[in-house]
C-alpha cells in the first residue's frame, strides 16, 4: 500500500510499504479442515480401544492337540471362549486297558466326582472361560480340565500365525506351566480308514 511519510530534514514523500499479511478465506478453510481430521485421530489414540472382533474370534475353530490324539473345538459363548472334545483317535478302550474296559466307550473315569466318571470324553467340555485381552492379543483367565488326572488348571492361549495355537496350562502363575502347540484343522467326511480332518495349513 502507499503511505505518506514525513521525516525531519527531508521532503515528505510517498513510499510503498509492504502490507501486513492477511489470511485468505481459503487458508482458513484448509486449517479448519485439518483440525477436523487431526482431533478425532488424537482422541482415538488417547481413548482405550475396544477389542477387535476379528482378532477376538481368531481362536474359534477346530484344533488338533500336540499328540494328534484329539481335536478340541473352541466356540464363543457370550464374551468368553469354551472348548470341548470334538473327536478322539481312540474313543473306545483297547485290550491294554483290561478286559473289563476293552471295547467300551472312553469315559471320564479319573474325575474326582464318582457321579461324573461314566460320562464319555467325546463331547466333554474341558476348556472354559477364556477371555480375549486386546492389549497383548491373548486369551487369558481360562480353566482347563485334565482328563488324565481329574484336575483343573488355569490356562491361556495365543496364536502363532492363523493356524497355530500355543496353549499353556499352569498352576498359580503362567510361569509355572508349559506350552503345547495345536494346529488348526478342517473337519470332513473321512474316507474308509481315514481321518475326519485335514490340516488347515499342511505345509507347516
Amino acid at each position: 500500500m502507499i503511505v505518506w511519510l514525513h521525516t525531519p530534514g527531508a521532503r515528505a514523500r510517498w513510499i510503498a510499504v509492504a502490507p501486513r499479511p492477511r489470511w485468505s478465506r481459503r487458508v482458513w478453510l484448509m486449517l479448519a479442515l485439518l483440525l477436523l481430521l487431526v482431533i478425532p485421530g488424537a482422541y482415538a489414540i488417547a481413548s482405550p480401544a475396544g477389542p477387535d472382533t476379528a482378532d477376538a474370534t481368531g481362536i474359534v475353530g477346530d484344533w488338533l492337540v500336540a499328540d494328534q490324539g484329539a481335536i478340541i473345538r473352541i466356540e464363543q459363548v457370550g464374551d468368553r471362549f469354551d472348548g470341548y472334545i470334538a473327536w478322539q483317535l481312540h474313543d473306545t478302550y483297547g485290550p491294554e486297558d483290561g478286559l473289563a474296559l476293552d471295547g467300551k466307550t472312553v469315559t471320564d473315569r479319573n474325575n474326582p466326582d464318582p457321579a461324573l466318571r461314566e460320562r464319555p470324553l467325546t463331547g466333554l467340555r474341558l476348556l472354559t472361560d477364556l477371555r480375549y485381552d486386546p492389549a497383548d492379543g491373548k486369551w487369558i483367565d481360562g480353566r482347563v480340565y485334565d482328563t488324565e488326572n481329574g484336575r483343573t488348571y488355569r490356562c491361556r492361549a495365543w496364536l502363532d500365525g492363523p493356524n497355530k495355537l500355543v496353549f499353556r496350562g499352569y498352576v498359580g502363575i503362567p510361569l509355572l506351566g508349559r506350552d503345547t502347540h495345536w494346529r488348526r484343522v478342517v473337519m470332513q467326511a473321512p474316507a474308509p480308514g481315514g481321518l475326519p480332518y485335514v490340516l488347515a495349513d499342511p505345509a507347516h
